[in-house]
């Protein structure tokens, strides 16, 4: 096995009691939750289980016999580099006792990255905002032009266009202040729109994220990872991959 590299193929899935773990090519495990699978696949046994195939592009897992047919797979490789950077960066948060301004420029931008999905996608942009306030809306900004995300970008921008004449004005001291002069403004209906695009263009994330600060420390130790049989047909995706 040579060194680790961001994206690399899987080469087993191995079930733990609470968790998923992909085996990748380069030596590394990936852990998903066991929910991710589903399920129906979650209270499979050990059998069942072994059914699952690879996507074509050897990056994600499917269980057909569960009807799981994404192109992108069940479980996909990109998502849980980017959910083990996010983690591991928000680990370190942490110890930093939640101060941002003691954290290392990669691990910065990667909580921006994190914070602005978690609220993009559960809440909207306003709830970003609401939540960390407008140093992390430029944070955010950063972070989203060192990784190349031009799509995100390009909607975080119109949307600060909006509303940071709002949010710094000494006129407005709370998040209620600003939800009232959008209001005021007429702007929600143009939040709702940016937040629609936010929604499809942070998927570019879930690679970029994972290229540019990857690839994401092992979910175990490498003494400690199981032996994977050498890859068999009936794990190759229908393409022949």
């Amino acid at each position: 096995m040579g060194s680790a590299v961001a994206g690399a193929p899987v080469r087993d899935v191995v079930f733990e009691p609470a968790r998923v773990l992909l085996l990748l090519d380069d030596g590394r495990a990936l852990a998903a939750p066991i929910s991710w699978v589903g399920t129906t696949v979650a209270g499979w046994g050990e059998e069942r289980r072994a059914g699952w195939v690879r996507t074509a592009d050897g990056r994600g897992v499917n269980w057909p016999d569960a009807g799981q047919a994404s192109e992108d797979g069940a479980l996909n490789v990109w998502v849980l580099e980017q959910d083990a950077l996010f983690e591991h960066a928000l680990h370190e948060l942490a110890d930093c006792d939640w101060d941002v301004a003691l954290l290392a420029p990669r691990s910065r931008s990667l909580v921006a990255l994190w914070r602005l999905t978690a609220d993009g996608y559960n809440g909207g942009l306003l709830q970003f905002l609401g939540n960390w306030g407008t140093a992390e809306v430029h944070a955010a900004l950063g972070a989203l032009a060192e990784i190349g995300a031009t799509s995100t970008l390009l909607v975080l921008r119109e949307f600060w266009g909006h509303l940071a004449p709002i949010a710094e004005s000494d006129d407005v001291s709370t998040i209620d202040d600003v939800y009232a002069a959008i209001s005021s403004a007429d702007l929600s209906a143009r939040i709702d729109e940016l937040d629609e695009r936010f929604w499809e263009a942070a998927e570019e994330l879930i690679s970029l994220v994972p290229r540019t600060f990857g690839p994401a420390p092992s979910a175990i130790e490498e003494h400690e990872a199981p032996e994977a049989p050498e890859a068999d047909q009936a794990h190759e995706a229908d393409s022949g991959a």
